[in-house]
């Protein structure tokens, strides 16, 4: 597998990527088959990231193709909070459980205490085992719960805040 930060030419294997993700029953992102933006809006993400100093995204790649994300990113220049980035993540349903999810959050880790990181902060559905597990062993820990935060379909569910201090 390789990991590897994302560049413009990503954007189109990104939007298949999470067309397939947002169309997967049950799945654990607030993301669903409308919300998948076009190739060209994917471009002008990817370059936004890429223009930051302080944002990374990373792509997991195996066999040829996409098989999971990583986007991290401060969340103000205000100096207060400067130091404060928000975790996303995705790994494609027959990758889970490989070690994806593991090497993608170890490099992005790595990496932001280059960028002036100190806190990364992640949202997680609270019914995502799997993926808290993961969290809790790459030291994040519980700081709250958002109650009925994500609405899917009939339901309202919750997530949970969670938070890693870097040295």
């Amino acid at each position: 597998m390789d990991i590897r930060e994302a560049t413009r030419a990503d954007a189109s294997s990104l939007v298949a990527y999470l067309k397939v993700l947002a169309a997967e029953p049950g799945i654990c992102i607030p993301l669903t088959p409308e919300d998948v933006v076009t190739v060209e809006h994917e471009r002008a993400i990817l370059e936004d990231f890429s223009d930051s100093p302080r944002a990374l995204m990373l792509v997991a790649l195996a066999e040829g193709q996409l098989v999971g994300e990583l986007s991290l990113k401060a969340i103000s220049p205000r100096r207060a909070i400067a130091h404060v980035a928000t975790l996303g993540m995705s790994v494609k349903a027959d990758w889970r459980r490989k070690g994806v999810g593991k090497e993608l959050l170890a490099a992005a880790l790595d990496w932001a205490p280059s960028a002036g990181i100190k806190r990364v902060e992640l949202y997680v559905y609270a019914r995502n085992a799997a993926a808290i597990a993961l969290y809790e062993r790459a030291g994040f820990t519980h700081e709250g719960r958002r109650r009925g935060f994500i609405h899917e379909g009939d339901a309202y569910i919750d997530d949970l805040v969670m938070s890693r201090w870097l040295d």
